[in-house]
């Protein structure tokens, strides 16, 4: 009887194991396809270029935050299962890039938003579109809200936005942290690169 119990042990941890390698080359590929699928995009501006051929979603900008060695590559459309593999965009609200309408890109916390916990007023980022221009942005507030509210994205300017508290024990709070950027640069810049981390 012991020995089976410790067969059945000992395979039941190699599957939990299993599962979890499985889990993070999953994550790693993930992330080598939506960078593929970017500099595809910016080699086709005109084209909703997909990470892999079953995805319901396109690459539509890269971030790139020097302060915290960061470049993300945005999705298009905040959907559970596209924020799993990269932050994404809120399609509802305004394009990318508009300087007339606010933007909204979502994140999570414990992933690829999980800097903007060490974010400050004033800190410098790039966005990059897939036209090849460069926005500089810098950030104008930080903020905890309702995840009800949406007042700000009647005002122009980036939004950032993931759960909060970052330490919950529990997902699903109410809470959000919203960063806001705005251009500051009058024009987009050109000839300026970035590069992945």
């Amino acid at each position: 009887m012991k020995k089976w119990l410790s067969v059945g042990l000992l395979i039941a941890g190699l599957s939990l194991f299993g599962h979890g390698v499985y889990m993070q080359a999953k994550a790693w590929l993930a992330q080598v396809l939506i960078e593929h699928a970017w500099q595809q995009a910016l080699a086709e501006p005109g084209k909703k270029v997909k990470p892999w051929f079953y995805a319901d979603s396109f690459v539509t900008a890269q971030l790139y935050f020097p302060s915290h060695n960061k470049t993300l590559s945005v999705l298009g459309g905040a959907s559970g299962r596209n924020l799993a593999f990269a932050p994404s965009h809120f399609l509802p609200a305004g394009e990318l890039g508009n300087r007339q309408k606010g933007a909204l890109i979502a994140g999570h916390n414990d992933t690829h938003f999980a800097f903007l916990q060490h974010a400050k007023v004033g800190n410098q980022f790039t966005m990059q579109l897939q036209s090849g221009d460069l926005q500089q942005y810098k950030v104008t507030a930080i903020d905890i809200i309702h995840q009800s509210q949406h007042d700000f994205l009647r005002t122009p300017g980036l939004y950032l936005l993931t759960c909060y508290p970052f330490d919950a024990l529990a997902s699903g709070t109410d809470l959000r942290l919203l960063v806001s950027a705005e251009i500051s640069s009058p024009d987009s810049l050109s000839g300026i690169s970035t590069t992945s981390s």
